[in-house]
Formats: C-alpha cells, structure tokens, sequence
C-alpha cells in the first residue's frame, strides 16, 4: 500500500518514491528483474519531470512576445501554430517514429526544438518569427504525445501506475514554472537558456530507454472499431481545451497588461501546476466513482468558471486565487479520456492518435479565437465569453450523457 504525505521535507518524498517502487515490484512483466524495473521507472519520472517542465517555460512565451510589442491577435497566430502543427504533425511524426522507432525518433524531436526557439528571440520582424515558430511547432507539439505514447506503453506492459509516473510532470511543471519565477527578471532570454538546457536533459535521459512496440498479436488486434462513445466524448474535449487554452496563453498577456509583476505569470502557473496534485494521486478511484463522462463535463464546467472568475479579480492576489481552480480543469479532461483509452486494449495506439488530434484543435481554437475576441473586445470581454459559454456547454453536455446513459 502506498502511503501519501503532504509534505516538503525531501526525506518523505524520498519514502514516497521508495513505496512506490517496492509496491509496483511485485509483479513481473517485460522480463525485467527489480532493479531494472527501478532504473525505467527512474527515467520515466525524469522524461515527465523534464517534458512537462519545458512546457512550462514554452508558456511564458506569449509574455515575452507581448514585450516585443506584437498585437495580441499577432500573438495568438504565433501561439495558434503549435496546437494546428499537431493536425499534421503528430500523425507524421507517428509515421516516422513507427519507421525508425518512437524513442529513436522523439531524440531527434527534442533537440531540434531545443535549438529552433532561439529564432523568435534572435530575429525580430513577424514573419521570420512565424517561419521559426512554424518549424520549431512540427517539431515540438510531438513532444509530449510521443513521449507519453512511449511511458504509457512501457508502464501498461510493465505493469506500472501510470497515474503516479504522469504526477511527475505536474511536478516538473510546478517546479520549473516556480523557478522562472524567479529567473525571469533577469530577462526574457531565460526562457530560451533554460528550455534549450531542458530539452538537452531529456535527450541524455532518453539514451538509456529501450525501444518499446507492440507485439504481433497486439498489432493484428489493434483495428478493432472504437466506442460510439468514444466518439461523442471528443468534441467537448476540443471545446474544455480551446477554453482552458486561452486561459493558458492569455494569462501572461493580461498580467502584462495589468502592468503586475513580471514575475507573476510564472507563479501562477506554477501553483496551476501545484493543483493538480491531488487529483492525480487519487485519480483511478475518482475516475471509478463519478464516471468518464461526469468527470469530463464537470472539467469543462470548472474551466468556464475559473475564466469568468478572472474577470472579477482586480488585484494579483485575487487573480492568484481564481488560478487555483485549474486542478479541475485540464487534468481532469486530460486523465478521464486516458483512462477511457486505456480500456481499449491493442486498439489504445490509434484511439491516443485521435485523441492528440484533438487535444491540437482544442488549443487553436483557443489561441486564434481567443486573439481575435481580445483585440475586439479587449481581454475581460473575451474572458467572459470563454467563461459564460463553458458554463453552459458542461451542463447541456452532463444533460445528454445523463439521458445517453439511459437509453444505453
């Protein structure tokens, strides 16, 4: 049984670590003796710990766009070409990585958007910082669905929690996040450095991790037709991402605006970060209890509600505290279609594809649409329309799914 301590004392972090290795130990999957499965688990924690923190980084870039003084609706085009990237990109670089090999390929990814961002800061007219931003986003929106294609598999076919190995990317988000806090006012180029030296970790760390693929029976049973269900639940995830996606990258901008500490955004999303936590340590269970479907409305709901909530904050401590809510947002979408996901056996690989589809059009949908209602109707005008909506979406959803469930 592993024991959870709501503590900052390393020692007990360190417990924590051991009783999850010593309680996943007990089971003997993929031919790995205990201290092998101990150092995999280890590089898992640390690709997360790192993949998840250097996002954190990619989060301040709208603040140090809006520095450049770019028009907010040329900022959310910048920040749209990650999420539309991944349309195309994600199903190419799949393509690539089943060739060559996921691990091989997701290398290759990493360094190469660790050395492409540096040419939205060292170029300064727009539209070479579209070009760089529209290579660097091929590259980098693969990042995290290849690198979570390749743990999720490693941790089903081994045997492991999948949820405490994805709590080190909270982690690693929080943590980074906090840290620029503090780094950022030395100036914008910590973003670069530190992304750049984020990406190079997580190369190294990679090194040491084996290929992973589906074996030939896994492979033959992997076109089984996906849920009807699977299928309705898509569409609310594009649209609680698109709103949370706003929230994400229009935060730093209008703590900009506000003319409030440049150090404030970092702080934010790293106690955004910090939310999530519990969640995810009780995640299967809460998954059980309240249901896939539930649980995905009542995210999206929450997302509406933290952005109608900014708009009523009117000083940094308040807008700090309206951000807590994102422990029941993101994640909750995100962990509730993984768990869903995860049901579906060999058929899991192609089920993750569409689902990353979908998690890009969300935040293009947020990030171009976002742009455009805040330069029309400034940015508490377009945080109330991605709140009030929301809002009403979750409970027309939670209506339907209530009545589908019936007639099912």
């Amino acid at each position: 049984m592993v024991q959870i301590y709501f503590t900052t004392d390393w020692r007990y972090f360190q417990l924590f670590l051991t009783e999850l290795k010593s309680s996943e130990c007990e089971s003997s999957c993929y031919n790995l003796s205990c201290a092998r499965r101990d150092s995999v688990r280890y590089r898992l924690v640390s690709i997360e710990f790192l993949v998840y923190g250097s996002m954190a980084v990619y989060s301040l870039l709208s603040q140090f766009l809006a520095s450049e003084g770019l028009a907010k609706s040329q900022i959310g085009l910048l920040m749209a070409i990650m999420p539309i990237s991944s349309l195309y990109a994600n199903h190419l670089n799949f393509e690539i990585a089943s060739a060559i090999g996921r691990v091989n390929w997701l290398k290759r990814v990493i360094l190469s958007a660790g050395f492409l961002l540096w040419g939205l800061f060292l170029f300064e007219e727009f539209y070479v910082k579209l070009l760089f931003m529209a290579i660097f986003a091929f590259f980098f929106s693969a990042t995290a669905p290849l690198a979570e294609s390749v743990i999720v598999d490693i941790t089903h076919q081994s045997r492991m929690n999948y949820g405490r190995i994805r709590l080190f990317g909270t982690f690693g988000f929080s943590f980074t996040a906090l840290l620029m806090s503090a780094l950022i006012r030395i100036g914008y180029v910590v973003i670069f450095v530190v992304f750049a030296s984020l990406m190079i970790l997580t190369f190294f760390v990679l090194k040491k991790v084996d290929e992973v693929e589906l074996g030939d029976e896994e492979k033959s049973r992997s076109k089984k037709p996906l849920p009807i269900f699977f299928w309705l639940l898509l569409p609310v995830v594009i649209f609680g991402i698109a709103a949370n996606n706003f929230n994400f990258v229009f935060l730093p901008v209008l703590i900009e605006e506000r003319g409030y500490d440049v150090s404030l955004a970092s702080l934010a999303l790293s106690l955004m970060a910090i939310t999530e936590t519990p969640f995810l340590l009780w995640a299967d269970e809460i998954v059980g209890k309240l249901g896939v479907g539930f649980l995905l409305s009542s995210g999206v709901f929450v997302v509406g509600l933290r952005n109608l909530l900014v708009t009523m904050a009117n000083s940094p401590s308040s807008l700090l505290m309206v951000q807590l809510l994102q422990g029941w947002t993101y994640i909750v979408i995100y962990y509730s279609m993984m768990s869903l996901i995860r049901t579906f056996g060999p058929a899991r690989i192609r089920a993750q594809k569409y689902f990353w589809i979908a998690m890009g059009i969300g935040p293009f949908v947020g990030s171009s649409t976002g742009g455009i209602l805040a330069e029309s109707l400034g940015m508490i005008g377009a945080y109330r329309i991605f709140g009030l909506v929301p809002m009403v979406v979750s409970l027309l959803v939670f209506l339907f799914l209530r009545r589908y469930e019936r007639v099912s």
